[in-house]
């Protein structure tokens, strides 16, 4: 067990969850200086590496999708433009 595994909960590394619960702690880091560290309901789980490549998969086909549906917005606005000017 490696104290740099991250969490795939909170993504923070081992380190920094509670020593007893293996509580992550919230926001996936240290709490500021003065301030109480609080903890999340969630416990530490380590993010394997197909894990890490199914999210890249699912982060490329969601750019797909985005950059589909931002060419579908452009093509719906220049048709309202010719729509709203048609002696433009």
């Amino acid at each position: 067990m490696n104290t740099w595994d991250k969490c795939k909960n909170c993504g923070g590394d081992r380190a920094i969850h509670h020593f007893l619960t293996d509580q992550c702690p919230l926001g996936g880091r240290e709490a500021s200086i003065g301030r109480k560290q609080e903890w999340k309901s969630t416990t530490f789980e380590i993010e394997t590496k197909n894990e890490v490549d199914e999210l890249r998969k699912s982060i490329k086909k969601l750019l797909a999708r985005v950059e589909e549906l931002e060419a579908q917005v452009k093509r719906l606005q220049s048709e309202e433009s010719v729509r709203i000017h048609p002696c433009a």
